[in-house]
């Protein structure tokens, strides 16, 4: 520090880095030589605000719409978030996204989505008309839609994995491992036909050690739903007792078995 300055009349500590004087020219010997090793760290996983702040970066979507992507990913149940309240995708979401990026590639373009959201806007503002916008982007992408209902088969894209397990139901068919909407399951491979099914429970079942108070003959146990996990009588579906679990939103109806069956991708 050459001049004091207002440090004369207002004192702040700081540490002072003595630096030896040197000249233009004046050759500079290597005394010791500290080599170091760093690994970089991967980007931090996204949560609600470091999320809304990239949409707000790249021009997707509008604050009246944050709240809904956020919403619906997590319903979808493409993501999870853990205790730290950052978001992890899914298995299903995974397999959402690649199938996206692999076969529309163009339609998941961050630069056209903020492009798009661009172009509504100048509808709204009565600078562009909506019928040219939406045709531009409709005609090519029905064309694209059409042939890829007859390119991609849904048994490519589930990827079913095989049990070797004889249907208990039909005695035709073989039991495999299909994804639904909130996980894996083991069903029938003849479905339609047979709508035998089975979730795959690879988790140890959580008991709680209370009877149910509704048939007075099961056991509560701990069940994992869209919404988190509750309590629920180990006779379901004769006994569709639950109990919401402090702390967890409430359940919604079950599902019957042929509506989850419908809702593999």
């Amino acid at each position: 520090m050459k001049f004091d300055g207002f440090l004369k009349v207002y004192p702040t500590k700081f540490e002072d880095n003595e630096l030896p004087s040197v000249k233009k020219g004046q050759k500079l010997e290597l005394k010791e030589l500290k080599p170091e090793q760093h690994f970089t760290q991967p980007p931090a996983r996204f949560n609600e605000a470091s999320l809304i702040k990239i949409l707000e970066k790249e021009g997707i979507g509008r604050p009246s719409t944050y709240a809904p992507i956020i919403s619906t990913v997590q319903a979808r149940n493409y993501v999870n978030k853990d205790k730290s309240r950052y978001f992890h995708p899914t298995e299903i979401g995974m397999m959402v996204n690649d199938l996206l990026v692999e076969h529309f590639p163009e339609v998941v373009d961050v630069t056209f989505t903020s492009t798009m959201e661009d172009e509504l806007d100048d509808i709204a503002t009565g600078k562009a008309k909506w019928v040219p916008v939406i045709r531009d982007f409709y005609d090519p992408f029905a064309k694209r839609l059409a042939s890829k209902y007859d390119e991609v088969k849904k048994e490519t894209v589930t990827q079913q994995e095989r049990t070797g397990q004889k249907c208990d139901k039909c005695g035709i068919g073989e039991m495999v491992v299909k994804m639904g909407r909130y996980g894996k399951f083991v069903a029938c491979s003849r479905f339609p036909e047979c709508k035998n099914i089975l979730k795959a429970a690879k988790a140890p079942v959580e008991t709680t050690g209370e009877k149910c108070d509704k048939c007075g003959e099961g056991d509560m146990l701990i069940r994992t739903g869209r919404f988190g996990k509750f309590m629920a009588c180990n006779r379901y579906p004769k006994c569709k007792n639950t109990k919401k679990i402090d702390g967890e939103k409430p359940q919604e109806s079950s599902t019957s078995k042929g509506e989850e069956h419908e809702e593999v991708l």
